[in-house]
């Protein structure tokens, strides 16, 4: 995407009134479009769905998508004056595209650095990836130790559980129930 941004931002400057250039301005805005609307569009609500912990995940939603609209808002009333000419205008005409470029360029190592891989997870598996792994790079080698099941077996009423505690106990579980299926040993709770 930063990569149409910048053709756009270097034909409209080297050529900002020819026809070809024109046509190739509204090409390659069109192909950012449908790259945005394809990735970064919906990845963003589909991201902030996942990345809050249970608990505060509705408040949190809440403040997330206000941002966005904030941030939106900033954005639209913002344009006309980057790109107009005249008194009070920073008259930078499709340079703007050089902003939006870098912005995009920025936003792809953030993605990288610090966006966690959440495919495949349950929501109790991404607050234990969040819990265990530091670095978002590495999150795609994570292996959950607890399913949905256990954790909802386990905490039973007791919302005061750390990540450790549960695993304990499921692990425990597991192994009893491993002992008594082996028919090495029988459990009785």
């Amino acid at each position: 995407m930063f990569v149409c941004q910048f053709i756009v931002a270097i034909t409209g400057t080297a050529d900002p009134t020819g026809v070809a250039a024109n046509k190739v301005l509204v090409a390659f805005v069109c192909i950012y479009i449908f790259f945005f609307a394809s990735t970064w569009g919906p990845l963003a609500w589909v991201v902030t769905g996942e990345i809050f912990p249970l608990k505060a995940r509705a408040k949190c939603l809440s403040m997330t998508t206000a941002t966005n609209w904030l941030l939106n808002w900033a954005i639209a009333y913002a344009t006309p004056y980057l790109v107009n000419p005249g008194p009070g205008n920073a008259n930078l005409g499709s340079k703007v595209f050089f902003i939006w470029g870098t912005f995009c360029l920025i936003c792809a190592f953030f993605v990288y650095s610090m966006i966690y891989e959440t495919k495949g997870l349950s929501l109790e598996q991404v607050d234990e990836l969040y819990a265990k792994e530091p670095k978002a790079w590495r999150s795609t080698k994570f292996v959950p130790t607890v399913s949905y099941q256990e954790v909802r077996e386990t905490r039973a009423g007791d919302r005061s559980m750390s990540l450790a505690d549960i695993e304990a106990t499921a692990g425990r579980k597991k192994s009893a129930v491993h002992i008594d299926h082996a028919g090495q040993n029988t459990l009785s709770e």
